[in-house]
């Protein structure tokens, strides 16, 4: 007999930042049969978890998949990827998570140029000016700050940032499945989220999509990614058509992300996107 007790946690309500409350599907899918993760079975998914990816992103980026780890993962797997020593980076930080993108940044060994502005407040292209005169190879800005919950529009900001040569490096770790992402439109290089906020899924994955740009870049480093485990080249070719082994992927939790993709599709983004805009609304007009 076990001195231990059964796992028994409490039923709650989520209402901070995430994780959020999990659909009864997605648990049910956690408890599906677990298969290898070279299993034709398993490959097919993966193919479906791209393509759903590539609806909410609204991309049609080859290299979009989901990163084995949390979201800040995903932050990490975007920056390392592209950044290599002494390339410089502008970060705009307004929040925690501004912040610890100049953190990794720095120490993949990039040049951090900071440009900040009070928690709370978002930038627009002329808070950019300076900071692209001095011609970073990347610019990293959080789509929906966690800490305070600014939406920072992304268009305007993506257009001065191409007109400097410069990639955009965007968060949307809040954003994804609450709010219009679109990749494409917007031009924007390199996106991360992560499955545990309005994806409504337990966290554990961080969806990525990378832009032929991007890709070209990580392409021609002269330097290894400097994370084995987060290699974008080597997670392409499991997630591709090689189906090359990397690691063991986290077959339950995939299962997860499946199911809850298929329930944002089902519903359609649009009224899902409203339907968090309401929530929202409700919120400011109960405080």
């Amino acid at each position: 007999m076990s001195d231990y007790p059964e796992l028994c946690p409490p039923s709650r309500t989520l209402l901070g930042p995430g994780p959020s409350d999990i659909p009864l599907r997605v648990l049910e899918a956690l408890a599906k049969p677990t298969v290898g993760h070279l299993d034709p079975y398993y490959l097919e998914l993966m193919d479906r978890v791209q393509q759903m990816l590539r609806a909410l992103f609204e991309t049609e980026n080859e290299m979009t998949f989901a990163v084995s780890a949390t979201g800040s993962a995903g932050m990490e797997a975007t920056v390392v990827n592209l950044i290599e020593p002494g390339d410089r980076m502008v970060v705009c930080i307004n929040g925690v998570f501004g912040e610890r993108m100049a953190d990794v940044a720095r120490r993949a060994g990039a040049e951090v140029i900071r440009v900040e502005k009070p928690w709370g407040d978002v930038f627009s292209p002329e808070d950019l000016e300076a900071a692209l005169q001095q011609r970073p190879k990347v610019v990293g800005i959080v789509m929906a700050e966690t800490s305070t919950g600014a939406s920072q529009p992304i268009e305007a900001i993506s257009e001065v940032v191409h007109d400097a040569g410069a990639l955009l490096l965007v968060d949307a770790v809040t954003a994804l499945g609450g709010m219009p992402v679109r990749v494409d439109a917007w031009r924007i290089d390199a996106v991360y989220s992560g499955s545990q906020k309005c994806l409504s899924c337990p966290p554990g994955l961080a969806p990525v999509s990378f832009s032929p740009a991007a890709v070209d870049v990580i392409r021609s480093r002269k330097t290894p990614v400097q994370s084995w485990y987060l290699d974008t080249t080597m997670l392409s070719n499991y997630w591709g058509g090689e189906r090359a082994y990397h690691h063991t992927a986290p077959i339950n939790m995939t299962y997860a992300l499946y199911e809850a993709l298929r329930l944002i599709l089902e519903e359609g983004l649009s009224a899902c996107f409203a339907r968090h805009a309401e929530n929202h609304r409700s919120l400011r007009r109960g405080l």
